[in-house]
């Protein structure tokens, strides 16, 4: 079971408006690192991945710990994100071996995530196997992951993605995703396989 590890900073060169300083991370195997600065309202954050394997990245709800947004960034690559001030920012190690990660951070910043969601609609939410089994999905375009027994998968996906159920070389519809998805939402993969079969079988 991943430990979480709490790492709350505060940053005084935002205080006198000068050029956001580099910081860095390293992650230890199979850990989640929290990253949260509480008395800022929002904050744009730019992250590095430096390590040789991907860097799972979240955002969350500080009030609830729901799932906001999920992220997967690819080794050597970068990218931003504008943390409000109901969220917190977190790194996932899935690797046995540490991961090492930079960020710089700006406080204050008016962008907000609503409004480049509004550009590309997303939904965050997890994929959940309950079941003893292992389900094969195909998410065209995105993965085809294969679910393990009793696990939870995050996903985050664009409206209008379609989630398949590959059964004996056939791809079987189970799911369509659209804004109806609450961000963090947990789905039960095995609810949807049974619905769409006994849809077939109708």
């Amino acid at each position: 079971m991943k430990k979480i590890v709490l790492l709350i900073s505060f940053n005084f060169l935002f205080v006198f408006g000068q050029k956001p300083e580099l910081s860095e991370l390293v992650i230890p195997p199979k850990q989640i690192v929290r990253v949260d600065y509480p008395l800022f309202n929002a904050f744009k954050t730019k992250i590095y991945n430096k390590s040789k394997f991907f860097l799972g990245i979240s955002l969350l709800s500080r009030e609830k710990d729901s799932l906001c947004e999920n992220h997967k960034l690819e080794k050597g690559k970068s990218r931003s994100l504008v943390v409000r001030g109901d969220q917190y920012l977190q790194f996932e190690n899935r690797y046995l071996t540490s991961l090492k990660v930079a960020f710089t951070l700006e406080k204050g910043n008016q962008i907000s995530n609503k409004s480049e969601k509004n550009l590309t609609p997303q939904r965050a939410f997890y994929l959940e196997n309950n079941t003893a089994q292992i389900i094969p999905l195909q998410i065209p375009g995105v993965m085809n992951p294969n679910l393990k027994p009793f696990s939870r998968s995050g996903v985050d996906l664009k409206n209008g993605q379609k989630i398949f159920l590959s059964l004996r070389n056939k791809k079987i519809l189970i799911l369509t995703v659209t804004d109806t998805i609450a961000h963090g939402t947990r789905i039960d993969v095995a609810s949807l396989i049974n619905k769409a079969l006994n849809e077939i079988e109708n």
